[in-house]
């Protein structure tokens, strides 16, 4: 009874391996007569059944290269209603080369198809990649990019870490700084350790709120790349953020030593000596001459125009500030409250032309709005009805 029941079960395997083979031969067959949906059926009719890991492991590879071969067929048919039936087409054939592949000896009987069917699925990952990039959709332009890298790395592409870092950009600028930062440290460890792959780990640390570790990806590179500007740029960034003035202005004197003629690091310096949450740096006097030695290298600079404006605006508002808290109406305190206005005012009247420049190249409501203050404070009327009027 026992060999009966062996032989029987002998038998049902020898059958479902049969009619595998049959599936597989029947989509071989529809796929070449270009009926690509019965094609489709069939094979995954094979693929699927829960004896296929059963099969030799050239049959397997085989079938494996029939699915991806009538999915590559449907997707470059142009029927809309049959490529509606295989939503997944690109990855259904991606999936099967790449079971394909791990078959050595199969691959190495038929590399040329495979390899060849394998960079056209590259170049569709990479092209969809770029396009979702091109139009800002980074999370879609991602796992694009990655997959691209994913064959380019087997079929060992040499531009196989430009695709890697062309996903991780994406993903960075999609926000997924988990995923970035682990593409990104694929790149790095792939070799690439240039400035701008250490300036986007340390990116991707801000992001996800490690500042510490921001720092040290930006200290790496800059011993790989002592003067590099984007990264110097970066620790200045980092050191703002934290409020070391003193720091950022060390580094941004090292960059002016690199380039000694760029405006905007003076107006850089400007902006921190102006800022009076950076106590440990705040000087007007220090802000002013920045802002005009930024002037006198690009005199059509707006931001360092309308800064000295603003600087000349902020300074007057302080002497306006401290008038205004005199409440006596003796012969000193009213003396005192004319000096301090009258000081105010000539700030007010320095730093005007800065504004009206501003306002004459970038015309905005915000300048506006300061102008008229200073008009009013000024009694400078006809300029306010002129201002209203413009």
């Amino acid at each position: 009874m026992k060999k009966v029941m062996i032989l029987l079960a002998v038998l049902l395997t020898a059958n479902v391996m049969m009619a595998q083979k049959k599936d597989r031969t029947d989509a071989y067959m529809y796929n070449k007569n270009g009926q690509y949906e019965k094609a489709m059926v069939s094979i995954e009719k094979c693929v699927n059944h829960e004896q296929f890991a059963g099969m030799k492991p050239n049959d397997q590879a085989q079938a494996w290269l029939y699915r991806a071969a009538i999915y590559q067929n449907i997707i470059q048919s142009g029927d809309e209603a049959l490529i509606a039936k295989a939503p997944n087409a690109l990855e259904v054939v991606y999936e099967s080369l790449m079971n394909c592949m791990k078959n050595p000896d199969f691959l190495e009987d038929n590399k040329q198809e495979i390899y060849q069917r394998v960079g056209s699925v590259m170049t569709t990952y990479y092209s969809k990649g770029a396009d979702d990039y091109n139009t800002g959709k980074f999370v879609e332009a991602a796992p694009m990019f990655k997959k691209a890298y994913d064959i380019a790395k087997s079929l060992g592409s040499p531009d196989a870490n430009d695709m890697l870092n062309l996903a991780a950009t994406s993903a960075l600028r999609a926000g997924d700084y988990n995923t970035a930062l682990e593409y990104f440290t694929e790149v790095k460890n792939n070799g690439t350790e240039t400035s701008d792959i250490y300036r986007h780990l340390a990116a991707c640390y801000n992001g996800l709120g490690n500042a510490e570790q921001a720092m040290a990806m930006i200290n790496a590179g800059l011993e790989k790349n002592p003067g590099d500007a984007n990264l110097i740029l970066e620790k200045v960034n980092a050191y703002l953020k934290e409020g070391k003035g003193a720091e950022a202005v060390e580094d941004l004197n090292r960059l002016r030593e690199l380039d000694p003629e760029n405006a905007q690091l003076l107006f850089v310096l400007g902006t921190i000596y102006g800022d009076e949450n950076n106590k440990d740096v705040y000087d007007v006097e220090k802000a002013r001459k920045y802002y005009e030695d930024a002037l006198a290298i690009n005199p059509d600079y707006y931001d360092a125009i309308y800064n000295i404006g603003v600087l000349y605006t902020s300074m007057a508002n302080q002497y306006i500030e401290q008038a205004n808290e005199i409440t006596g109406f003796s012969k000193a305190e009213q003396e005192q409250y004319n000096s301090l206005i009258e000081q105010g005012n000539e700030l007010l009247r320095t730093g005007l032309p800065f504004l009206q420049r501003a306002y004459e190249a970038q015309p905005s409501d915000d300048v506006r709005n300061v102008l008229r203050s200073i008009y009013v404070k000024l009694n400078m009327m006809e300029e306010v009805k002129a201002l209203d009027g413009k």
